[in-house]
């Protein structure tokens, strides 16, 4: 029993012991606060296929083509999209709903920045109303903050 009690308390020393040591320098903060891209524009909508798991319909994606702008000195953010043509995945149904009004955006940042809608601008990354410039406040990990416009300027059918 005092052989255990031993190695426990050996055992112990090494658990709760660190190699860190004290006065280490901190590590700078970014300061970026840009987007730097469009990762994705998509339209969402409900198919008719029934999911073998859950038993309810299926959501469908379907990512629209784009051209972008992005200007750094404006902060600015121009997005032209096209609707892809009808297919067995998309049918015409579904893409005469496709507008400037429901489709979603993605967008890249700067590294450990974060980004908040000003108003009613649309979150990111779901479904939102794009007929109009949308404003954005992107701040950077050190809290320097810019108001950024993203606008889709075009949608082709």
């Amino acid at each position: 029993m005092k052989r255990y009690s031993y190695l426990l308390l050996f055992s112990f020393l090494f658990l709760f012991t660190s190699c860190l040591k004290s006065g280490l320098e901190d590590l700078p903060e970014f300061e970026g606060n840009d987007i730097t891209g469009v990762q994705r524009v998509e339209f969402r909508y409900i198919s008719d296929e029934i999911s073998s798991t859950s038993g309810q319909n299926i959501v469908k994606y379907v990512e629209l083509s784009r051209n972008t702008t992005v200007d750094k000195d404006a902060q600015t953010v121009r997005i032209s999209a096209t609707v892809p043509a009808v297919s067995t995945a998309f049918p015409q149904s579904e893409r005469d709903k496709c507008s400037k009004s429901n489709i979603s955006v993605m967008i890249s940042v700067s590294t450990s920045a974060r980004v908040t809608p000003v108003g009613d601008a649309p979150k990111l990354g779901l479904p939102g109303d794009w007929a109009k410039a949308n404003k954005y406040i992107v701040t950077a990990a050190n809290g320097d903050t810019k108001e950024w416009t993203i606008e889709v300027i075009d949608l082709v059918k």
